[in-house]
């Protein structure tokens, strides 16, 4: 309710910049489209996304608008590779393909100068304004709440291609858990191996989707120096685009579940000082949909070290955990289904 017109909620949105440099070539980003008109929509694109930044570049360097095809339903790779935060040397038609373990077939669009997937349902082909805007907003948004009202470019379709009986590709927004929170849980499981590349210590790394699927992160890792799980922290924040938006990250020890709160919420209660181990950094780009942020798009974030700490980090004798003999956990194992009590009896000291 309240939501001032139809919406376009998945489209895969095709751009190129005015040069022949990596960051010029074709970027994929899902961008929601507001209806205007018969023919028009507002591109809700963010100023650090792709789109936005060719949309900026051609507007220094070039008078007439900008050419973008709009995809509507595509395979899941591409669609996947969409809305991945891959290196910026990589495209997302070249993730694609890995994902998809071959080359995205690609098509010249009839009208505007771009390639489109083969296979898709439905291509929208036009051009953004580079002068007229239209308000677009409010809508209900993956946050649980309605986004207020910003100014985006125009859209006009210039042509509509299609295959026979086009399937429409959408989805539905709102508190988690919804439809996106669970494509973030599949995603979650892409950027492991990419944040790995760069950081192999890492050995599990968790969106928890009532986090919104990217303000709040869990990374487990195999410290190795005192501070490490600090350059960790960082590493999350700055090596993948997306996680510029997390605004939580939790620093456990390899023998700490990232998947588990309870063992993530032990280790916070158990392995960290406030003053020491928590680190705030202010004024760095946030997340546009957080109306908590002080200021639109520019926020603060919070990293918490909850890694056992080793001198000189502190100079304290560090606790023992307690561990329980196996053949005490084999007894108890061997008893519980007969004891009567709930639980699986499963051992919480590993």
């Amino acid at each position: 309710p309240g939501e001032p017109a139809p919406l376009i909620t998945w489209p895969l949105v095709v751009t190129k910049g005015p040069g022949k440099k990596r960051e010029d070539d074709h970027n994929l980003g899902i961008y929601r489209m507001q209806v205007t008109g018969r023919n028009t929509t507002l591109m809700r694109w963010l100023k650090h996304r792709g789109g936005a930044q060719h949309h900026a570049r051609w507007k220094k360097e070039m008078s007439e608008p900008l050419p973008v095809a709009a995809v509507i339903g595509a395979d899941p790779g591409t669609i996947l590779a969409a809305v991945t935060p891959i290196p910026d040397t990589l495209s997302e038609y070249q993730f694609a393909g890995l994902l998809r373990g071959q080359k995205v077939e690609l098509v010249d669009c009839k009208t505007i100068p771009l390639k489109v997937p083969a296979q898709a349902e439905i291509v929208l082909e036009g051009h953004v304004s580079l002068a007229d805007y239209g308000d677009e907003g409010p809508y209900g948004d993956h946050t649980g709440y309605y986004n207020s009202v910003e100014s985006f470019p125009v859209f006009t379709v210039s042509a509509i291609t299609m295959r026979r009986d086009p399937i429409y590709l959408s989805t539905f927004t709102g508190r988690p858990p919804d439809e996106p929170s669970v494509l973030g849980q599949a995603l979650n499981e892409v950027f492991i191996p990419l944040l790995q590349q760069q950081f192999p210590e890492i050995t599990d790394f968790w969106l928890p989707p009532e986090g919104c699927s990217y303000r709040i992160a869990v990374v487990s890792m195999k410290k190795a120096y005192p501070g490490h799980a600090k350059r960790v922290m960082m590493g999350v924040w700055s090596y993948l685009r997306q996680f510029m938006y997390t605004k939580w990250v939790i620093v456990v020890d390899d023998d700490i579940d990232a998947r588990d709160w309870k063992d993530v919420m032990w280790a916070v209660s158990t392995r960290m000082d406030p003053a020491r181990d928590i680190t705030l950094i202010e004024n760095t780009p946030i997340d546009y949909l957080d109306f908590a942020s002080p200021e639109s798009g520019l926020g603060s974030k919070i990293g918490l070290d909850a890694t056992d700490k080793w001198p000189p980090e502190t100079k304290r004798e560090w606790g023992r955990q307690i561990r329980m003999t196996d053949e005490v956990i084999e007894k108890v194992n061997a008893m519980w289904p007969e004891l009567g009590l709930p639980g699986s009896g499963k051992p919480i000291w590993k």
